[in-house]
């Protein structure tokens, strides 16, 4: 019993004292958000016992902070710790991390570091406030420390190294976050690694009275800036080169993507940096100079046995994948089979240390009669799910016709990957086409970002286009979907639907008893002429078999064969005449219903299954090469119907797609 006793309390003893995993600084090690979240909670428990642990309470506000918890949590973390342990150099240490790029913050730092200048804690954090003040000899000494006491991972300073050998003489390189920008401005501090390059970190550019004498210093503007907007950091990555001609700049890979959303169409992988230019640039022959000539590679081809599997420098390898695999492909395509033997071999350990085998084995073993090449990237499967409507449970068709935005998605990608071939047989079409045609067209079709108030032809359907172009969006799609990990389905093909499945998704027929328009049966609502959308219809199955029943909305019996409603107007965007609907009278008979061309997409209401501009608009590729379905805004009404296949040689501006999705495996 004496024994039971003893051991029972000595696992008491442990269980008390059991202190969670050190959080360390993340220039030495990186881990997941979620894991910071558990280790939080952790801290959390022990310090209920352990209160006076001053070492422990500042685990936990690191482990908070790098859990991206809120300004509000954090500031109720510090305000624990002051009453806690207040006056010591945790207490200090906090204070001025919480506090940040403020007079305040950088004394309460000064008060930790006097109370302990031995321990590392303070030591980046110095560094950035003297780089805040612009005393770069104190920057410098700080960095020294920060090196000396071994808080900057080997690896990480390598990486840094061939971030800053990414960009161009006298740039200028975009970046965020403590972690990913002291080591580059202790490269610059102690070796003198690339100091013709301007770093711009974008949480000390919030702050105006730096942000104007930064700017200042390297010959920038920037005024078309508030410091209230909330997509402050996205403003500042679009503007600085919309008002800096003359400079180039770069942006690093570790940038949260939506901070570049904007940019996206402009910025060309260079190396672990992208290059911002309006026009196309040759991003491959500068990945190859980078890669085989600029960079240091030799530290990724060590045995990383032993080491820390979160070394900071490790984790941030991920980003070499892209333009690995671009050289790669590049070796290939050239028979350089030494060279690709090499770099494929450096591919997948890089792969196998950052969890990303399946994204490299997909690319590297893709199908060889894929004509273009698979690259990880930022596709949001959830969002492309979302913009589909059931037909079946294997059908789904696509809510709009493919936008301006979706199709300069997909050329952005053939161009940032130095796919100049695809992206010239891929492009839209203009060679049909002269002044003052041409230039309507080419702004038309114009990748641009949107503004608040302008959002110029971006979602609009994307027309002149190939049958060849509309099927290669198609598998470019179904590449990206299938590779990337959250998405609903394992497997799904996106396609050009065939003429029956169009019909039928027209006629928004849902879980339809063959594929056969003609076969399908429907409830419709019979009121008498001119109320047609009386609430008290009487409901009658109808078969579509009626050559009468022309117009998505024949559910509405009175309105099968009519493109007006019930009050003159027109329902769809059609080559129309003028028309009594209120506020269209007296306009152009191709304006009756109220676009001369092209109309943005749902710009009316959708059918039963939540498909918009099935009739008019633009007419919609099927699989068959040669033929739309639905009409045209440059179409009569009575050649825009449900029923209705048009004729088309060449890419046109009356012709758009819309996409299907088939799921192939569940």
């Amino acid at each position: 019993m004496k024994r039971i006793l003893i051991i029972h309390l000595m696992l008491i003893g442990f269980s008390a004292t059991a202190i969670p995993e050190k959080i360390y600084p993340k220039t030495s090690i990186l881990k997941p958000v979620g894991w910071y979240s558990e280790q939080m909670s952790e801290w959390r428990n022990y310090l209920q016992a352990n209160s006076a642990d001053a070492d422990g309470w500042l685990n936990y506000y690191a482990a908070a902070r790098f859990a991206q918890s809120s300004d509000q949590k954090l500031e109720g973390i510090v305000a624990e710790i002051k009453n806690t342990i207040p006056n010591t150099f945790e207490y200090y240490l906090i204070q001025g991390w919480q506090e940040g790029y403020t007079s305040s913050g950088f004394e309460n730092l000064k008060q930790a570091y006097a109370l302990n200048p031995t321990h590392s804690g303070t030591y980046g954090l110095l560094m950035l406030a003297n780089e805040f003040n612009f005393d770069k000899q104190s920057r410098k000494e700080y960095a020294k420390k920060l090196h000396t006491a071994g808080v900057l991972s080997t690896s990480l300073l390598s990486y840094s190294y061939n971030v800053l050998m990414s960009v161009s003489t006298n740039s200028v390189l975009i970046t965020e976050g403590e972690n990913t920008t002291l080591p580059l401005l202790a490269l610059q501090d102690l070796w003198n690694v690339r100091t013709d390059v301007a770093i711009l970190n974008l949480d000390m550019l919030k702050y105006a009275d730096y942000r104007q004498a930064k700017l200042k210093s390297a010959g920038l503007v920037l005024t078309s800036i508030s410091d209230s907007d909330t997509d402050f950091r996205q403003q500042v990555c679009s503007i600085l080169p919309a008002e800096n001609a003359g400079h180039k700049f770069y942006y690093a890979l570790t940038l949260a993507k939506e901070n570049i959303a904007t940019l996206k169409d402009q910025l060309y992988v260079v190396g672990l940096a992208s290059q911002h230019s309006a026009t196309r640039i040759d991003n491959l022959a500068l990945i190859k100079q980078n890669l085989e000539k600029e960079f240091l590679l030799d530290y990724l081809t060590v045995d990383f046995n032993g080491t820390n599997p979160y070394d900071a420098g490790k984790v941030l390898s991920a980003n070499y994948l892209v333009p690995m695999l671009l050289l790669y492909e590049d070796y290939a395509k050239n028979n350089d089979k030494e060279r690709q033997d090499e770099l494929g071999a450096l591919v997948h350990r890089i792969a196998a240390h950052t969890d990303k085998e399946d994204l490299v084995n997909n690319f590297l073993n893709r199908n060889s009669s894929s004509e273009i090449p698979y690259f990880p990237g930022t596709f949001n499967a959830k969002s492309t799910e979302g913009h589909f409507r059931t037909m079946n449970d294997k059908i789904f068709a696509e809510e709009a016709e493919v936008r301006n935005e979706q199709y300069n998605e997909f050329l952005a990608y053939l161009t940032q990957h130095g796919l100049k071939d695809l992206y010239d047989k891929y492009k839209f079409d203009f060679s049909r086409y002269e002044e003052p045609a041409l230039a309507f067209m080419t702004t038309y079709s114009l990748p641009r970002p949107d503004s608040k108030k302008n959002r110029h032809y971006n979602h609009y359907p994307a027309v002149n286009i190939s049958f060849e172009a509309a099927n290669a969006y198609c598998d470019w799609l179904t590449q990206q979907y299938n590779n990337v990990t959250e998405r609903k389905y394992k497997k799904v093909k996106f396609r050009l639907p065939t003429l029956d499945e169009w019909q039928i998704a027209a006629a928004s027929i849902k879980n339809p008893t063959s594929w056969k328009l003609n076969e399908q049966e429907a409830e419709v609502k019979i009121t008498p002429q001119g109320s047609e959308f009386d609430k008290n219809a009487e409901i009658k199955k109808v078969t579509l078999d009626d050559p009468e029943i022309l117009y998505p909305w024949f559910r509405y019996y009175g309105l099968r064969n009519s493109p007006l409603n019930n009050r003159d107007c027109y329902l769809g965007n059609f080559k129309s005449e003028p028309c009594g609907c209120p506020g269209s009278k007296g306009q152009q008979p191709t304006h009756g219903d109220g676009f001369a061309m092209m109309s943005p997409t749902k710009s009316y209401f959708p059918n039963d299954i939540g498909l918009y501009d099935v009739v008019g608009n633009v007419a919609e590729m099927i699989n068959e090469k040669g033929k739309a379905c639905g009409g045209s805004w440059n179409q009569s009404p009575s050649e825009s119907t449900m029923r209705s296949v048009s004729i088309y040689e060449n890419p046109d501006p009356a012709v758009g797609f819309r996409v299907f999705m088939e799921i192939i495996e569940q």
